[in-house]
Parts: structure tokens; sequence; C-alpha cells
């Protein structure tokens, strides 16, 4: 079965000249004809398969060229094709512009050619039509491509804001973890571990720019007394109190004794703390010390009165970084001596280190508690 004619419109206000195209092109293509503008608009949205329109331009009422343009706005898929003895250069460029014509037939026309004009025209026609339907069909592959990629980036930007997220939880989750492995637990001020490994580092930079480090060694007196009569789980709390009391920085004014922020608190064991004193000489330490001493006895801790004279009090030593050790070692060893010392001559009371070939100096002139 042979493929059907494609359906084409000849439009002319002189019968003779359709009739005589007619016969022409009838072979090839399914031909209507109209005699002028308003019946082939009419039969253009009746008959929408339309694929070519051939237009007189000399029409009454309505030109070749208006009807062309009108035949556009329809359908404007049909080959458009202007038959015109007119030469002039206002017509063709109206016909390209406004009726964008594909073809042109001049008058008289020579029918073998009208054949030629015409599958021309029908095959430029259908090359812009799928031009167009392949730019339609990238437009809309762009677009949805473009969706799918906007999609894609926020997509990306959401995981990256999630990994940021979670990146920056673990790392306070990390730098919390590491801080607690630093502190004791019971306190919450450094633990053992820490001022050992802190007073390394004091002490080399020390070493480097050949300034002194004081070392306080503070400890509870009659601290297992205290225990005993008030229960461990008092005695827990006043080492709490303690450790917040030794390391304030000065942004608590209930406390005598702030200290400065590059100053290290630690727990050292039991009722013991440690206290780490960058860049202090050991005038400045003692004077340190003993405001640390005089807080501790006046500050009103709970059950304090199962204590010998109504209060808790504290032994204090006190060691120098050169003056009376070298190493780390040393410099604990002197300190804890002193601690010793102060303990001996009756608590709650600072002592110094002794010198090589010295004797200890009592830094305090209170009256130690019986």
């Amino acid at each position: 079965m042979s493929d059907p004619l494609q359906p084409i419109l000849l439009v002319d206000d002189e019968p003779e000249i359709v009739t005589m195209f007619r016969e022409v092109l009838k072979r090839d293509y399914c031909v209507y004809t109209a005699t002028n503008g308003a019946e082939a608009l009419d039969i253009l949205r009746e008959k929408t398969e339309i694929q070519a329109v051939i237009a007189d331009h000399m029409m009454p009422k309505m030109t070749g060229v208006e009807l062309l343009q009108a035949a556009y706005d329809i359908q404007p898929h049909t080959a458009r094709v202007l038959v015109t003895a007119s030469q002039e250069v206002e017509h063709l460029r109206d016909a390209i512009n406004l009726a964008r014509v594909h073809r042109f037939v001049s008058k008289p026309v020579r029918l073998a050619e009208l054949r030629a004009v015409v599958s021309g025209a029908l095959r430029e026609a259908s090359l812009e039509s799928e031009n167009t339907s392949l730019v339609d069909e990238l437009q809309e592959k762009n677009r949805l491509l473009n969706r799918a990629l906007s999609r894609v980036q926020n997509h990306e930007r959401e995981l990256e804001r999630e990994v940021a997220n979670r990146t920056k939880e673990l790392q306070e989750a990390n730098e919390k973890l590491r801080e607690l492995a630093l502190r004791d637990g019971l306190t919450g001020v450094y633990n053992h571990r820490f001022f050992q490994e802190s007073l390394s580092s004091e002490l080399a930079r020390a070493a480097r720019h050949q300034h002194s480090v004081g070392l306080l060694f503070i400890d509870v007196d009659y601290f297992k007394n205290f225990n005993d009569m008030a229960g461990h789980q008092a005695g827990d709390a006043l080492l709490r109190q303690l450790g917040k009391m030794l390391s304030n920085a000065g942004d608590d004014p209930d406390y005598r004794y702030g200290g400065r922020c590059s100053d290290i608190t630690a727990r050292y064991g039991g009722e013991e703390f440690v206290i780490i004193l960058p860049e202090t000489n050991k005038e400045n330490s003692i004077v340190r010390a003993e405001r640390v001493r005089m807080m501790i006895e006046e500050y009103p801790f709970e059950m304090r009165e199962v204590q010998p004279e109504k209060k808790v009090t504290a032994s204090i030593g006190v060691s120098i970084y050169p003056d009376d050790a070298l190493t780390k070692q040393a410099l604990i060893k002197v300190a804890d001596e002193a601690l010793y010392i102060a303990k001996r001559n009756g608590r709650n009371q600072v002592q110094v280190a002794k010198p090589t070939g010295k004797s200890p100096e009592q830094a305090s002139s209170t009256t130690p508690s019986s």
C-alpha cells in the first residue's frame, strides 16, 4: 500500500491559475484550493494536516504575504510558497521577515519549476520542524539535567554541611574526651598525669628563657579525721570545693586566692593538691602560697566543726626552679619535704624548700594548730 499524498493548499483569486496549478501538483500531493485569504485560513484551521501553502501575492482584501503570515501563526510548521510578479524589495523583505516564506515562484510560472519549488519548500519546512523538535528536546533535556544537577548540588551542599557539623561535633566530643582524660574525676581539676606532663613542659620552657617556676604542694590538715567524723561523702564534697577554689582564676570574688590563667592546678593524690606557677620567683610564690592557706582557713566549709579547731586548714610546701632544684623529680621531692616540715611543725603554715646546705625557712608567722 502506497503512502498517502501530502496535503497542500493552493490559494489564488484566479480560478484558471488554481486549476492549472492543481493539475500539475495533484499527482504528488493531495491538493486543497481556495480563491481568497479568508477561505484559505478557514481550511487551515479545519485541516490541521496541511503541509504547504502556495499563495499568490496580489489578491484582493488579503495579500499573499498577509495570508502566509497568518498561516504561520496557525500552523508554524507548514511550508510557505509565495507566487509573485513583484520585484520590489519591500515586498520580498516582508515575505521573508513577516511571512517567513520558504520559496518564491516568479510569474510567469513555469510549471516544472513549480513542482521543484514546492518540493524544496516542503523539505526545508520539514528540516525546520525537525530542528525545532530537536531544539525543544534538547532544551527539555537541559532543563531536566539542570534540575537534576541542582538537586545533586543541593544534596552535596547538605552532605557538606552535615559532614561539617558531624566533624565539628566529633572534634568537640574528642576535645571533651581529651579534657576528661586530663581531669580528676572527683574534683574537676587536672589529674596527676597532666601535672607531670605540664611540669616537664614548664621546666623546659623556663630553662630556655631563663626564668623561675614556683611549685606549691598543698595538703588538707587532719583530712582522715574529717572523713571519719563527717563521712566520706562530706570528705568528697570538701575536696570538690577545694578544687574549685584552687583553680579559680579571679572570676569568683568569693575566693581570696585568684590565680592566673597560666597557673596549673592539679590533684596530686588523696587530699593533696599541687599548683604550678609559671614565671614566678620565690618571693611571689611564697606570697601566693600564703594567700591559698588563708583562703582555706577562712572558708566556711560544711561540717568544718568536726576539725580540731572547728575549721579546715592546709599545710603548704613551696619549691622554686632553679633555686631549689634543677630537675622535675628533685623539685617535687623538695616541695614534698617542705610540706612534711609544715606538718611536723604544727600544720596550717607555709614552708619553703631547703636550698642546698641550708635549713628550711618558715614563710609564715602564723601560729600552727595544735
